[in-house]
């Protein structure tokens, strides 16, 4: 595997942080001191550089892009926490090196999902504004900034033939009051989906959302857990698109009149809004490299 040097690393770090909006600081007395242990440990990870293949959960493989960086899922939960992001412990991160935006990958088995539903858009924004505020009550408690949901940039959008749902939201914290958005893909699978989800400051989603795309498609279903080898007597998900949906943009959903229908929601451990990366990484780059 390729491993990167400290440098490039610190760089790539600071790169992702300034994209997202900071969360609440250590007191100042402490910022060094987190500074140089938060240092340590994302510099401690298992950064693996492209050009090649990983295997990427369960039943798929990812083409790792030239000038693109990855983690695995133990080192995944490693950073998203350390960035005060939620995090199943299924997840696994990619980026290309310039520090633009940044992505996730994580599979879940919740079935085949029919993929002959209509998708309401209104109704669903409406319920993921709701569910946002019991959301917000839970960054509180774990000292994280709170998250106001601002609605659509790309309404949901799905492909019958690639088997992709497509959508944009766009988020801003309280914090520094920054925007961010959140370019969820999700890819149907014969006995599951893989949600892949990009962050990315708005002014760099015109350019980040092709090499975002492009990178995508490096990802690979495995022989046998393609959408199209469905047999009879898989197990089939509970819910259809819209779920997916409204599962990809809140962390908990509300008791609402979708709720009824979208409930089973919270088993499925897909990841909130991602908005939220550690302030005091905006930091490291602005510190001399002692190497």
């Amino acid at each position: 595997m390729k491993l990167l040097s400290r440098s490039l690393l610190v760089f790539s770090v600071w790169a992702a942080s300034w994209i997202m909006t900071p969360a609440v600081m250590a007191q100042e007395e402490n910022t060094e001191e987190a500074v140089d242990e938060a240092t340590a440990l994302i510099a401690s990870l298992n950064w693996i550089e492209g050009p090649q293949t990983v295997n990427a959960g369960p039943v798929a493989t990812f083409d790792v892009p030239a000038g693109f960086l990855f983690l695995d899922a133990k080192d995944t939960r490693i950073f998203l926490e350390a960035t005060q992001n939620p995090t199943s412990g299924q997840e696994y991160f990619f980026r290309p090196v310039d520090g633009k935006w940044w992505a996730t990958f994580e599979y879940t088995d919740i079935g085949h999902v029919k993929d002959d539903e209509e998708i309401d858009a209104d109704a669903l924004i409406k319920s993921m504004r709701e569910g946002q505020e019991k959301d917000n009550k839970e960054r509180v408690k774990k000292g994280w900034p709170q998250l106001l949901n601002l609605g659509w940039k790309q309404t949901p959008f799905y492909d019958p033939e690639t088997k992709r749902l497509e959508w944009a939201l766009s988020f801003i914290s309280s914090g520094n009051r920054k925007t961010s958005v959140n370019y969820e893909t999700r890819l149907l699978g014969r006995q599951g989906v893989t949600s892949a989800t990009l962050i990315v400051a708005p002014e760099n989603l015109a350019t980040a959302l092709p090499e975002f795309k492009e990178a995508v498609n490096g990802y690979k279903f495995v022989a046998g857990q393609r959408y199209s080898e469905y047999k009879e007597g898989d197990k089939v998900a509970e819910y259809g698109l819209a779920a997916l949906v409204a599962g990809g943009a809140a962390a908990v959903l509300l008791k609402s009149g979708l709720l009824a229908k979208y409930g089973k929601l919270l088993a499925v451990g897909v990841l909130a809004a991602f908005a939220a990366i550690g302030g005091f990484f905006k930091r490291i780059f602005q510190r001399k490299d002692p190497e």
